[in-house]
C-alpha cells in the first residue's frame, strides 16, 4: 500500500468534539493518528476501559507530560449484573469532565464506543438532553457495536450521584442557567404567572 504524504490528516477512530475542551476517541491509536492529537494541546487523558491504550499512545502521553487518569483500572468490577459499566466509573468520569482544570481532556476506551459512549450519554443526560437525542448520538458512534444495555444504563443513571466540581466549564454553567430559566418560565406559564 502506498503511503500518504505527511499533509494528510489521520484522525483517530471514533474521534469527536464532545464539548469545548472535551474530546473522545478510541484508545487504540496508530503513530499517524497520534500526530493529530498534537493539535489539541491536551492536558488530561481519561482512560475508561480496563485495558490501557496502545503502547504508542501511552508513550506519547508520557513524553508530552499529559496527565493520565485510568479510571477503568480503579473502578472495574467483576460482577455488575446487567450493567455494562459501574456507576462509580461514570460518576468519577463525569466529575473529571466537569472539572475545568482537566481541560483540554481526551476520553478514551478500547473501542471508543462502549464506556466512552455511555459516559457521553450520561453527560448529555446531566445536560438535560432529550433521551431520543442521547440515543441517536450514542448509536451514531456505536454503529453495529451498540448495546441495548448501555442505552438502558444511560436512561436509568441517577445524575444526582454526580458532585459538581467548583470550577465548572463555561459551556456547562451556561447550559444549566438556561435550563433553570426555562424551567421557571414553564412553571410560571403553568401556574398563572407565579414565579419561583
Amino acid at each position: 500500500m502506498k503511503e500518504l504524504p505527511d499533509y494528510f490528516v489521520h484522525v483517530p477512530e471514533a474521534f469527536a468534539l464532545v464539548e469545548e475542551g472535551v474530546y473522545r476517541c478510541s484508545g487504540v491509536l496508530t503513530r499517524e493518528q497520534i500526530k493529530y492529537l498534537d493539535t489539541l494541546d491536551l492536558k488530561t487523558v481519561l482512560v475508561l476501559s480496563v485495558e490501557g491504550p496502545s503502547r504508542a499512545f501511552t508513550q506519547y502521553v508520557k513524553a508530552k507530560g499529559i496527565r493520565r487518569i485510568h479510571l477503568g483500572m480503579t473502578r472495574w468490577q467483576s460482577s455488575l449484573g446487567w450493567k455494562p459499566v459501574s456507576e462509580e466509573l461514570i460518576k468519577d468520569g463525569l466529575e473529571c469532565i466537569l472539572d475545568r482544570s482537566t481541560h483540554p481532556l481526551l476520553v478514551v476506551c478500547s473501542s471508543g464506543v462502549r464506556e466512552t459512549g455511555t459516559l457521553v450519554g450520561c453527560l448529555r443526560k446531566l445536560q438535560h438532553w432529550n433521551f431520543n437525542s442521547i440515543v441517536y448520538e450514542y448509536r451514531s458512534f456505536a454503529g453495529g457495536k451498540g448495546k441495548y444495555a448501555q442505552e438502558l444504563f444511560i436512561e436509568l443513571f441517577d445524575v444526582d450521584l454526580v458532585s459538581l466540581p467548583p470550577s465548572l466549564p463555561e459551556w456547562f454553567a451556561y447550559e444549566q442557567k438556561m435550563w433553570l430559566r426555562e424551567q421557571r418560565e414553564r412553571f410560571a406559564e403553568l401556574h398563572g404567572g407565579i414565579k419561583i
